[in-house]
C-alpha cells in the first residue's frame, strides 16, 4: 500500500511570531558579521592571509554561511587577501596595457561576413569595375573625337586666316571712307 503524502499544513504564523523570527534572523546575521570582523582583525594581527580556510580555522564560520549574509560576504570580499591582490594586479595590467598600446587595432568588418557573402560582394565589385571601365573607354573615345574635331577646325581656321585679314582690311577702309565723308 502506498502512503499518501500528507499535505503541508497551511498553518499561519501570527504577527508576533513573524516579528520574533525576523528579529532572531537579524540578530544571527549581526552575530555572524561580528564573528567575521573579529576573525579578520585577529588574522591581520597575526599577519596571516585572509582566506575562507583561515576564517574557518579562526572562528568556525563556513564560507557558505558568509554567502547567505550579504553584509558578511561584502566584508569578507573587501578584506580577502587573494581578492585585493587580484584587484591590484588587474589595475597594474590595465595601466601597463594602456601605456604600451595607445589604441587597439579595430576588427576588420569584413571578417563578419561568411564566404558566400564575400564571394557575392566580390562579384558585384568586379561587375562595377567592368561597368566603370566601359564608361571610361566611352569617355576617352569621346575626348579623342572632340580633340580631332578641334584640330580639324583649327586647320580650317588657319586656311581661312588670309581671308580674315583681307576682310578686316576691307572693313577698316570702309570705316575710314565713312568718316572722311562726314563733315
Amino acid at each position: 500500500m502506498k502512503k499518501k503524502a500528507s499535505p503541508r499544513s497551511s498553518r499561519r504564523y501570527s504577527e508576533q511570531q513573524l516579528s520574533g523570527l525576523h528579529s532572531s534572523t537579524a540578530a544571527r546575521k549581526q552575530e555572524t558579521v561580528e564573528r567575521l570582523r573579529m576573525a579578520i582583525e585577529s588574522l591581520q594581527a597575526k599577519k596571516q592571509a585572509i582566506s575562507a580556510q583561515n576564517i574557518y580555522a579562526e572562528c568556525g564560520l563556513h564560507y557558505a554561511s558568509l554567502l547567505r549574509n550579504p553584509e558578511a560576504i561584502a566584508l569578507f570580499r573587501a578584506n580577502s587577501t587573494h581578492l585585493t591582490q587580484k584587484k591590484k594586479r588587474t589595475k597594474r595590467q590595465r595601466k601597463t596595457s594602456d601605456d604600451t598600446l595607445s589604441k587597439p587595432s579595430p576588427r576588420d568588418p569584413l571578417f563578419n561576413y561568411k564566404k558566400p557573402q564575400l564571394v557575392m560582394r566580390l562579384r558585384e565589385a568586379q561587375q562595377q569595375i567592368q561597368d566603370l571601365e566601359r564608361q571610361l573607354a566611352n569617355l576617352a573615345n569621346a575626348c579623342l573625337q572632340r580633340d580631332a574635331r578641334v584640330v580639324e577646325l583649327e586647320a580650317k581656321l588657319a586656311e581661312l586666316e588670309p581671308y580674315r585679314n583681307f576682310v578686316e582690311q576691307v572693313r577698316q577702309r570702309v570705316r575710314q571712307e565713312e568718316h572722311e565723308g562726314e563733315p
